[in-house]
């Protein structure tokens, strides 16, 4: 996940490139000694179940292979798991996931009959924040071998990825976590290929993550939960959550999320001893710490789920505290979070239906509200007691300057919490898109998400609304193997034609709000800002001056109002005043010769479907 400043109280250690520095949290919560439902789960184990997490204390995890093995042996222990082969890594290690069922419905098909919610778990996304590997195993025994959690199975179905970066997992290292308190070794961050599975949910760049694509949308859970540790200043709270709460998912499962499921969730947490916090950070206001969700978007697990109108809970467990404690606090929150949806599994599954319903409704309705695309941080705030621990400094040698170090005595801070958004970017949502025959890869994309479309069989052509881009701008650097581009899209309506075995995509289907994400461009992961339609910038070069100065000339003396709009601009704009290059192009745009689609958005919105 994204990563605040790290401010860490390390343990003296040997000569650095020998063994690694230990870091600890100056507090770890009273309840963690006794860990009592990890205690319960491993006593109640047979010892060839049991991980290595386990039998080391939470010192050590093992490599990927147990992880396989234990999974095989759970299947070969009980008639309600079945392991699936879900795909191939770029280093062509086989990737797995568990199916739990008691109605042995280890199909989406046969899931779908059984009229039980779908609760799907992942962990090990980011490779070196592993404790979920082993907790959500625990949980599968639990409910299969020693039966302790077993009544889930009379209203849910469960599919679970133990490592979702199975390359990343195998890169053991002391040295890849500096910031987190054990295990001994872990693996990697981002993948083989050097990418970050959290942040390729739109772009899909990776075989796993298209992998994980089409085990998602085929079996779509009602549910998803996503198990992280997460970096940053030491505090009290041994696990802290994210969910799409807001306007960034559809109502109905947004306040089945804040009124059904987090309060009992932190209620049960608390109870058991844990200290939780929704994920977030302190900011300095007006001189007073206050504290501040952060808002995500689709790229990552639990927006993606948000934008297929499906709850999902970010799991952050704290890289200072120890392994154990976050296995503890991970294994819990998963338990909880459980119980809670199984209160009333058919309220979430309504919750989730009606949100496809919702959604799907407002494709084509000039009145409906827009739709929410992106946002920030509401000032909009309310009170809440903050558990941080008080700090102290000392004068560094290496930095010359003061650094903080944490006393491990608590601060618990009078302040506020901003965990509402104010919408930034939001679509009115068309009837559908017309994606161009040419443009075959965005229909790839969307296919592979699930989205449902038609080929035109004839051309079409008439007046669409589409975009038109200004103010292009390239980053400077590639992020995630793209090169990202910033713009400012202006909504015109234009006569275009569309050749036949163009893409029909309608919205009036629940993976409307994904469709949305995806394809206008001012969102901020469309595939149109990940760099994925970079030709669309490219207009057709110019001629040289010799030529281009005359024809320049020649428009400025036949249109008085072209003269005016560039005479403005020049005396706007002094670097545009000195650069006779731009000057030159600025006329060459507004000619003929510039290709009428140049800067022009290719995918067209669609208001009535006429033909």
């Amino acid at each position: 996940m994204p990563r605040f400043s790290v401010m860490l109280l390390l343990c003296a250690a040997p000569a650095f490139g020998q063994d690694p520095m230990s870091p600890h949290s100056a507090l770890e919560p009273p309840a963690a000694a006794a860990a009592a439902s990890l205690a319960a789960s491993t006593g109640d184990s047979p010892r060839d179940l049991l991980t290595t997490g386990e039998k080391s204390g939470w010192n050590q995890t093992a490599p990927y292979a147990e992880a396989v093995e234990l999974s095989r042996r759970l299947e070969r222990a009980s008639r309600f798991v079945k392991v699936l082969d879900i795909g191939t890594t770029p280093e062509g290690r086989g990737m797995v996931a568990l199916i739990v069922s008691r109605d042995r419905a280890f199909t989406p098909e046969s899931a779908a009959k059984t009229g039980k919610a779908v609760i799907m778990i992942q962990s090990g996304i980011h490779a070196g924040e592993i404790e979920g590997k082993d907790t959500v195993l625990m949980l599968v025994r639990d409910m299969t071998v020693s039966r302790r959690l077993d009544s889930w199975l009379d209203h849910a179905i469960f599919v679970i990825i133990p490592v979702f970066n199975v390359d990343g997992h195998e890169y053991f290292s002391p040295f890849h976590r500096p910031s987190q308190n054990g295990p001994q070794s872990t693996g990697l961050r981002a993948t083989a290929q050097r990418l970050n599975l959290n942040r390729d949910y739109i772009k899909a760049d990776t075989p796993e993550m298209r992998a994980w694509l089409h085990i998602f949308n085929t079996w779509m859970p009602d549910f998803l939960i996503d198990n992280h540790v997460t970096d940053g200043s030491d505090m009290q709270y041994d696990v802290t959550w994210d969910m799409a709460r807001n306007q960034d998912v559809a109502e109905p499962a947004g306040a089945w999320v804040r009124e059904k499921f987090v309060p009992e969730l932190d209620k049960r947490m608390a109870a058991d001893g844990h200290l939780v916090a929704p994920y977030g950070a302190l900011r300095n206001v007006a001189g007073k710490r206050e504290f501040f969700m952060e808002v995500f978007s689709p790229r990552y697990s639990h927006l993606y789920a948000a934008v297929q109108n499906r709850p999902a809970l970010l799991v952050e467990t704290h890289s200072l505290k120890a392994a154990k404690t976050r296995a503890w606090a991970n294994y819990d929150i998963m338990r909880h979070a459980i119980d809670t949806i199984l209160l009333d599994p058919e309220g979430l599954r309504r919750a989730v239906r009606e949100a496809d319903r919702e959604m799907a409704g407002r494709a084509g309705k000039r009145s409906a509200a827009p739709v929410y695309l992106a946002g920030k941080v509401s000032d909009k705030s309310r009170p809440l007691v903050y558990h941080a621990l008080k700090t102290e400094q000392y004068k560094s040698e290496i930095t010359g300057a003061n650094v903080i170090h944490y006393t491990g005595q608590p601060d618990d801070l009078d302040t506020r919490i901003h965990d509402q958004i104010d919408t930034t970017v939001e679509a009115q949502m068309p009837l559908g898109y017309l994606v161009p025959a040419a443009w075959k890869q965005v229909a790839g994309l969307l296919a592979l998400h699930g989205v449902e479309m038609e080929r035109t069989a004839k051309p079409i052509e008439r007046e669409f609304e589409t975009y038109r881009f200004t103010d292009t701008k390239f980053a400077s650097t590639a992020v995630e193997g793209h090169v990202a581009v910033d713009f400012e899209p202006h909504l015109v309506t234009e006569r275009v034609l569309i050749p036949s075995g163009s893409y029909w995509v309608p919205l009036g289907q629940r993976r409307s709000r994904l469709i949305l994400s995806m394809l206008e461009p001012q969102a901020p992961d469309s595939l149109a800002r990940w760099g994925l339609l970079n030709s669309v910038f490219e207009g057709r070069g110019g001629l040289g001056e010799y030529l281009s100065e005359p024809i320049a000339r020649r428009m400025m003396m036949d249109s008085p109002d072209l003269r005016r709009q560039f005479e403005q601009r020049l005396a706007a704009d002094p670097k545009f005043a000195a650069d006779r290059q731009a000057r030159l192009a600025w006329w060459y745009r507004q000619s003929k010769y510039q290709p009428e689609d140049a800067g022009r958005y290719p995918i067209v919105r669609v208001w009535e479907k006429n033909w």
